[in-house]
């Protein structure tokens, strides 16, 4: 047999390979790490808290009030509703504007229970800028610190 018909063999390519491991297992932490600190957010329950008073208190040009009072109904600007009627009076407040900015100001007697509800019914009509109205501290309150 004659060497010069023998033709050469084919050299494989070699594809780049790019090995994820370490980065899954570094996302895998991450989620981990995530899931087991967010356990700790609610934590605090049990911390005595005095409102509705704040140093920072600020008023806020441009939104909807609502309002919620011991014993009364719940008010968006002064209007009554249902506590089931807080998100469609919500978006006639607003005209349907979802960035709108909620005030929620509630007095320092109202059941936690009633806040939660109405907090909760804002954020099922789709708002997400809501914010807790707190009265500025009185002067003579920070002077005797």
């Amino acid at each position: 047999m004659n060497q010069a018909f023998i033709l050469p063999r084919r050299r494989r390519r070699l594809r780049p390979y790019l090995d994820l491991t370490a980065m899954i297992d570094t996302v895998f932490n991450l989620l981990i790490f995530f899931a087991v600190a967010s356990t700790f957010v609610g934590a605090r329950a049990g911390i005595d808290l005095r409102l509705p008073t704040a140093e920072t208190a600020q008023p806020i040009p441009e939104r909807v009030v609502l309002t919620l009072m011991p014993g009364q109904p719940v008010q968006i600007d002064g209007a009554e509703v249902t506590p089931d009627q807080i998100g469609p009076a919500l978006k006639r407040a607003t005209n349907g504007d979802l960035d709108a900015q909620i005030v929620v100001l509630a007095d320092s007697r109202v059941p936690y229970e009633q806040l939660v509800t109405a907090l909760d019914q804002v954020r099922l009509a789709d708002y997400h800028r809501i914010a807790l109205a707190a009265a500025p501290k009185p002067e003579a309150a920070r002077r005797q610190r």
